[in-house]
């Protein structure tokens, strides 16, 4: 419950209106939000470390994407509450044209699936409980902003 950092990155397959995102789902094993969907990826900022090296780092982590902080687009950030765990919220976009992504730790992600953007957001209105409530936070967050 203490206030933490953390850095959250949006996968999308590209910048067309037909885009698809990528959405993680958390493994069996979680103790919270087991088998629900949430951010393609995202991790706590360590200590010594900024929002960009985790959210780089994480990446790999996660999906085994390698890539540089230069290929990610920053958002913005969110400040914390109830709805992201009490984490202060780095929001990145990155398009992942050339590469895919894969599980790499089975053990914190069940599946990474490619979703057309537009039903990605038909499924946030009729079944909202599919989701983290910081994943839909930090989806909301980067609507309002990425047009700025």
């Amino acid at each position: 419950g203490l206030f933490h950092r953390a850095s959250h990155i949006l996968i999308f397959s590209d910048a067309s209106s037909n885009r698809k995102i990528l959405l993680q789902k958390r493994s069996a094993q979680k103790d919270s939000y087991p088998n629900i969907y949430t951010t393609s990826c995202s991790g706590h900022v360590d200590s010594g470390e900024t929002y960009d090296i985790a959210a780089v780092r994480e990446l790999f982590e996660e999906t085994g994407l390698k890539v540089d902080i230069s290929q990610l687009r920053y958002i913005g950030k969110i400040p914390p509450s109830a709805q992201t765990g009490n984490e202060f919220t780095a929001v990145y976009e990155y398009f992942s044209s050339q590469q895919s992504p894969c599980i790499v730790r089975p053990e914190e992600v069940a599946s990474l699936d490619w979703v057309k953007e537009r039903d990605f957001q038909k499924m946030i209105a009729d079944s909202p409980e599919l989701f983290t409530p910081s994943f839909l936070k930090v989806y909301k967050f980067y609507l309002s902003e990425r047009q700025k």
